[in-house]
């Protein structure tokens, strides 16, 4: 490795910025690394893009990115990865919360073969109404999509080249970038890092963001386990609605026999619905098979590399031939 990016979004961050680039740079300067920092405007309206330029009047290894508006964290990202030349791409939040001396940490742990290190906020400086929700979350990403990683969204993140040039990135699914790189097969893990509390102005994620990154979680999990298999999720739960209402059904015939009325019980209907509802479960899921195996473009594997014997030895097989 010989050079690194870091990219920070940032929206409404005037205050920090001057700070955040005197750290950045003692942090960067102890590196063995090439460098260069990648400010991402992502529709400002405090000044922090006339800050920016005047930083870069003074380092020429500044780069910056002015969205036309606010388009949000991932977008941000996935403009700040277009833009970066580095070996190593770190992100970095622009509130100070985490301090850029632990990028040292990271970038150890990249050299020692992982493919993406997420920061872990081990002690949080943060007030308890932030701190719970973020733990239940993480918690439940943790368990439903088996990455171990205590705090998936810390923005702290280093991640080798091909970790962000084979990951698409869009909607807020950059919370999730961990667990579409370890689907992939890239190596990921964590490492403690220091926490501070916020110096300047206020959070700008509100309570919305936990219920939007529940659907965010269902659809990562879709993409990453049923996306060449929609039936097995969708045929799974259809079955189960199917035999329930079979069930229901079939105790409600064993008293028909007997000479119970069953045409105005509320089993008899809640019962229907499930054999309705599970039959159309199996048909979307098998409706989804079909669409996804008519368009499937990209191949659901990740190449680290190719070893072959020195070209002149080798005679390879027409592609027709293999199995």
């Amino acid at each position: 490795m010989d050079s690194i990016s870091v990219i920070i979004p940032l929206f409404n961050e005037a205050e920090s910025l001057e700070d955040l680039y005197q750290e950045l740079c003692t942090a960067l300067s102890v590196l063995d690394l090439e460098w260069e920092i990648i400010f991402v405007d992502d529709g400002s309206r405090d000044g922090s893009f006339d800050i920016l330029t005047q930083l870069l009047d003074r380092d020429p290894r500044i780069r910056i990115v002015q969205l036309r508006r606010n388009f949000g964290k991932s977008a941000a990202l996935s403009a700040g990865f277009a833009e970066a030349l580095g070996d190593i791409i770190v992100t970095l939040d622009a509130d100070l919360q985490d301090r850029p001396s632990e990028i040292a940490k990271l970038v150890e742990q990249i050299d020692l073969g992982d493919d993406l290190v997420s920061g872990w906020k081990r002690v949080r400086e943060d007030p308890i109404s932030k701190r719970w929700p973020s733990r239940l979350f993480n918690g439940v990403t943790s368990f439903l999509t088996g990455i171990p990683l205590h705090d998936i969204n810390c923005g702290l993140k280093a991640y080798r080249r091909e970790v962000i040039e084979e990951i698409r990135v869009y909607g807020e699914m950059h919370r999730y970038i961990p667990v579409l790189a370890s689907y992939r097969g890239f190596r990921v893990s964590e490492v403690p890092v220091e926490h501070r509390a916020r110096r300047h102005g206020k959070s700008k994620f509100g309570a919305g963001r936990f219920l939007g990154g529940f659907f965010d979680l269902i659809t990562v999990i879709m993409l990453t386990r049923y996306n060449s298999k929609p039936l097995h999720v969708f045929g799974i739960l259809g079955s189960l609605l199917l035999f329930f209402g079979t069930a229901i059904e079939a105790y409600l015939s064993i008293g028909w026999f007997f000479d119970r009325y069953i045409g105005d019980r509320p089993l008899f209907m809640l019962g229907v619905v499930f054999i309705i509802v599970g039959i159309q479960f199996v048909f979307f899921g098998l409706l989804a098979e079909m669409i996804a195996y008519s368009t499937k473009r990209e191949e659901h594997y990740s190449v680290r590399q190719v070893v072959r014997p020195p070209a002149e030895a080798v005679q390879r097989r027409p592609a027709s031939l293999v199995p």
